[in-house]
């Protein structure tokens, strides 16, 4: 995973069934919505790991 603390916004499309969802997780849990996206994200990338290879 990237050690770089710098952060990048990013915009993106969300369908209001999903956001909702997220927004309910994160105010359950008080863990931020970036936080479960950049934790999303990194195991998709995880997941794909070998396509991502040169």
């Amino acid at each position: 995973m990237d050690t770089n603390p710098r952060l990048t916004s990013v915009v993106f499309r969300l369908s209001r069934e999903k956001l909702d969802a997220l927004k309910d997780l994160s105010r359950s849990t008080r863990i931020r919505q970036s936080e479960y996206l950049r934790e999303a994200i990194s195991d998709l990338l995880a997941k794909y790991e070998e396509r991502l290879v040169d």
